[in-house]
């Protein structure tokens, strides 16, 4: 079973209710019985648990001739982050863009000239793009390049091919990064993640199903690192820079 935080949900203070509600019943009950416990409206109760539903918390079981509703127990949510005292080794799942945004932020905390290191999956190719919010893109890469934070990537063919969709303001906004970059063949890292690795932290980033796992733990952390350095040695060494540069002016 997975395990997640209540916090990483990003529900709404009323969903968050009604899901506790849910949680601690011992049998499914009427959305007049759950509404009563929540001190919400009936038809809110109801919009509300047809929301969980769709995000596969909550589920509807028959019961002679009406519904009653009942928490879907699919994963485990725990109130806070998992954290392994023995090992020292963080672990936290986050769901929906908006909380894989703020895990990006704390990149930022890096000083000038320190790097962070990147693997984008050939999985990834289909859902980056869309996925990800054109205004904070071109906001992070602007404090990348005014904190002079240095990338090390490595990236799939069809992720790198991605350039050539890009419209002129997305390409300006990616050019002029400190990047030191490596293509691989798609077949070597046909996985859907982008694994992002800064000081003692791992990022594991599903953009397809909004999903990013972060691990905070030094010695794996050398291990993904030292994975990189490998994928690094078999890709084929490019110009960033001077690949955006001729993307753009063959758009101008």
């Amino acid at each position: 079973m997975r395990r997640i935080t209540l916090e990483a949900l990003a529900l709404s203070p009323k969903e968050r209710t009604i899901l506790t509600i849910l949680r601690q019943q011992s049998s499914a009950d009427k959305i007049s019985m759950i509404a009563i416990k929540a001190k919400l409206p009936h038809t809110t109760t109801g919009f509300i648990l047809k929301k969980l539903e769709k995000r596969k918390l909550a589920k509807r079981v028959k019961h002679d001739n009406h519904f009653r509703w009942v928490y879907r127990n699919i994963i485990e949510v725990v109130e806070e982050s998992s954290q392994d005292s023995s090992s020292g080794v963080f672990l936290n799942i986050v769901s929906g863009m908006e909380n894989i945004t703020k895990e990006f932020i704390k990149i930022l905390e890096l000083s000038p000239t320190e790097r962070f290191y990147s693997i984008q999956g050939a999985g990834t190719s289909k859902a980056i793009l869309k996925k990800n919010d054109t205004q904070f893109l071109e906001h992070f890469h602007h404090e990348i390049k005014r904190r002079k934070i240095i990338i090390e990537g490595v990236v799939a063919e069809s992720v790198f091919r991605l350039f050539e969709k890009m419209h002129r303001d997305q390409l300006s906004s990616h050019l002029d990064r400190m990047t030191v970059a490596y293509i691989l063949p798609d077949e070597l890292i046909n996985f859907p993640f982008d694994i992002v690795m800064f000081r003692d932290c791992i990022l594991l980033v599903d953009y397809e199903k909004e999903r990013l796992v972060r691990i905070q733990d030094n010695g794996l952390s050398q291990v993904f690192k030292s994975l990189f350095r490998i994928t690094e040695e078999y890709g084929r060494k490019i110009d960033l820079n001077q690949h955006i540069r001729k993307l753009i002016a063959k758009n101008s």
